[in-house]
């Protein structure tokens, strides 16, 4: 078989050969999807490992009618057309409701308590106010974390972790989620609440659900407003669960605190970057309760080194190469 792979920088040399014992693999770097629709024309792959921020339909499916099987590193699998590449006879490997192996990937988590902590101590604006050579603390002073309540909307895996830091920090934590058992089996101790007693009473709020048409534009206007006054918003799932005109609204008018985003709408198509203008880069060049990273919170080395063995192992033993069952002990 005739693969290509299109993250040819997040598979190291361990991995190259693991599949080259098997398959063919061409690797290219891939800007966005006309481009892969180009490489993909007229060879004959019968795979293909793509990424995020790659969409996938009937454009690639059109292009390459020989593609068996399209392998994503990733829970979310928006960027696929799943009826399309059903209709083709494609399938899809990815990392949705792979819990046992996800549990041990905790990147995302860490940057979530992370962008917390740069958005409540303000550390953006302090480390750029050093290098402009000051030395001064009066413009940052800041809140301790110590008592306050987290509300975490999804209590799934990275919910959890999430929690998990709350604990630490002696925060009191409550969630919501879709699956009546999930907040019990999180890390920390979380009271289960209704989502408005969530929004209307958490300190921090912090968003963990899927993207599906349930929860786009799930944190609209009106669940924007029925925050409590001063709240802030952590959001590194996916952009698309909130309202951005409605959030800046809310910054502006101070009555959420502040925001600190690894995800905004549309992000997963962006190659390499920002749209001119963006109203919410914008609003962060002039504001210090804006912090913004690019889409980054799943990418530490250990969750890429993971994540794409994991995948890896789970397409060759699916086109039935005699390889042992993935090893999962040696995951961070």
């Amino acid at each position: 078989m005739r693969v290509l792979n299109v993250e040819p920088l997040r598979y190291g040399a361990e991995l190259r050969a693991r599949l080259g014992e098997v398959v063919q693999v061409d690797y290219a770097e891939v800007a966005d999807e006309a481009q892969l629709v180009t490489t993909l024309e007229g060879a004959p792959y019968g795979a293909l490992f793509t990424r995020l921020g790659l969409s996938v339909g009937a454009a690639v499916t059109q292009a390459c009618p020989t593609l068996k099987w399209v392998v994503t590193p990733t829970t979310g699998v928006d960027h696929l057309d799943l009826e399309e590449l059903e209709r083709a006879r494609v399938t899809v490997i990815s990392l949705r409701g792979e819990i046992d192996f996800l549990r041990y990937v905790r990147s995302t988590a860490e940057h979530a308590w992370a962008l917390l902590l740069a958005l409540v101590r303000r550390l953006p604006q302090a480390h750029a106010d050093v290098l402009a050579e000051n030395w001064r603390r009066e413009p940052f002073l800041s809140s301790e974390l110590h008592g306050k309540q987290l509300g975490l909307v999804g209590v799934g895996r990275v919910g959890a972790m999430v929690a998990g830091f709350g604990a630490a920090f002696r925060m009191r934590a409550c969630g919501f989620d879709r699956d009546p058992n999930a907040v019990a089996a999180a890390e920390g101790p979380v009271q289960p609440v209704g989502l408005d007693e969530l929004l209307a009473t958490s300190d921090i709020v912090s968003l963990h659900l899927p993207l599906d048409e349930w929860t786009r534009g799930f944190l609209n206007a009106e669940r924007l407003a029925a925050m409590k006054q001063g709240a802030l918003l952590v959001n590194t799932a996916r952009g698309e669960l909130v309202d951005e005109k409605a959030l800046l609204e809310s910054l502006e008018r101070h009555h959420l605190g502040g925001a600190a985003l690894d995800v905004l709408c549309g992000d997963g198509i962006w190659a390499g970057r920002v749209p001119a203008e963006h109203p919410m880069v914008h609003y962060a060049r002039h504001h210090s309760n804006l912090v913004l990273t690019p889409h980054m919170g799943g990418y530490g080395r250990e969750s890429i080194e993971a994540t794409r063995r994991f995948v890896t192992e789970k397409f060759l033993a699916g086109i039935r190469a005699p390889i042992p069952a993935p090893h999962l002990g040696c995951l961070p």
